[in-house]
């Protein structure tokens, strides 16, 4: 509750300078509440902490919320990773939250978040208080054409020469997963010339495993060794559609079909893979990093 208000108070702050007319308007409010200021040395953005009982956390972001229900112009709040409300230490903040947002008419949101079984969890479960008070919209990767045409003109927009061939072994590489893919780009484009080699995307990918390294060993250190063989597994095969399959645990040894379900809820529980779901329902596992996933296919 203390990041939600700190991040909630520190926001509105953001969004309207003091010296602004509405600005006044709104940091004269947020002072009543008695925060700490504080500012950004690079960035010069306010951010404000406060030292409050949890009753007081409570009703300082309802008055937050309702303050900017009042305003003239309409409010939209986009909140990154929702699914970690389920993470408070403290009970019931979904209902909570829920009991407040559904009374206000000028404050709408956006709710994201990078887990899909959490998010359907909150708003697809009928038992959550979230249940059915939003509208679904899933973000699909871009179009393989499209992704591909922007990359080439963002080359050419700034002198640097590349063929199509490499850009669509870039695509191939990252699996047009859009972090990975920028990531990949920004390495090739300052490590390059006016005229990019074919292979030179090789080298820098092979840069980026070799980085991350450390990482994956550690990786390894944290799992049992039944654990450890079903990500390697999972890694190697890219998308397994049923990793208790006879056909999955003989290919890679994984030994009996019980022991491999136990692993597969684990590397769920610590997010280390995914479910993803298709739109004709069918359904498969993936590894969360795509390095990794490279790496361990050697």
């Amino acid at each position: 509750m203390s990041d939600l208000l700190n991040t909630l108070a520190s926001a509105v702050a953001s969004m309207a300078p003091e010296s602004s007319g509405p600005g006044k308007q709104v940091w004269k409010f947020l002072k009543s509440l008695r925060p700490v200021v504080s500012y950004d040395s690079l960035s010069g953005f306010p951010s404000l902490s406060f030292n409050l009982s949890h009753e007081e956390k409570e009703r300082s972001i309802e008055e937050i919320l309702f303050f900017l229900d009042k305003q003239e112009k309409p409010v939209l709040f986009a909140i990154d990773e929702f699914q970690q409300i389920l993470n408070y230490p403290e009970k019931q903040v979904d209902a909570w939250l829920r009991t407040i947002i559904q009374n206000l008419q000028n404050v709408v949101f956006v709710f994201s978040g990078s887990q899909q079984h959490l998010m359907n969890e909150l708003f697809a479960n009928p038992a959550r208080p979230f249940y059915r008070s939003t509208q679904f919209l899933k973000l699909g990767k871009i179009k393989r054409e499209k992704y591909h045409s922007f990359i080439g003109q963002k080359f050419r927009d700034h002198t640097r020469q590349i063929d199509d061939s490499t850009i669509s072994s870039i695509l191939d590489w990252t699996d047009g997963y859009t972090y990975y893919v920028q990531l990949l780009c920004n390495r090739l484009y300052l490590g390059s010339d006016k005229n990019i080699a074919r292979d030179q995307w090789k080298e820098e990918a092979l840069r980026l495993l070799k980085e991350q390294e450390y990482v994956f060993f550690s990786y390894r250190e944290g799992l049992t060794k039944p654990q450890w063989n079903l990500l390697k597994a999972m890694a190697i095969d890219g998308s397994v559609y049923a990793p208790t399959s006879n056909a999955f645990t003989s290919r890679h040894q994984l030994g009996n079909p019980a022991t491999v379900q136990r692993s597969l809820k684990t590397l769920l529980k610590k997010e280390m893979i995914f479910r993803e779901t298709g739109p004709d329902g069918s359904s498969w596992y993936e590894v969360y990093d795509l390095l990794f996933r490279r790496w361990a296919e050697g």
